[in-house]
């Protein structure tokens, strides 16, 4: 039988590891052009853009085995009765 996850876990809030790893790699990459790093303006931006497109993709399928719809805690419920 699958266990009803806990509402305490960190799986209620998935899209806050959405913002947690966009600011961390903005952060990152401002932290490296300030020591040097030798990126231009337009790559920046095209870095910022590729880590906009992958971090919900990256979340969503870390985040997919632990969250569940309405109708699947509704079946999980009703299974335990």
């Amino acid at each position: 039988m699958t266990q009803i996850p806990s509402p305490d876990s960190a799986a209620t809030e998935p899209l806050v590891t959405v913002g947690v790893l966009t600011a961390a790699v903005t952060a990152v990459l401002a932290l490296l052009v300030a020591f040097g790093l030798p990126l231009s303006d337009a790559q920046q931006t095209a870095i910022l853009g590729l880590v906009a497109v992958l971090a919900p993709l990256v979340v969503a399928a870390i985040a997919r085995g632990r969250v569940y719809s309405p109708a699947t805690v509704r079946a999980m419920l009703a299974g335990r009765r």
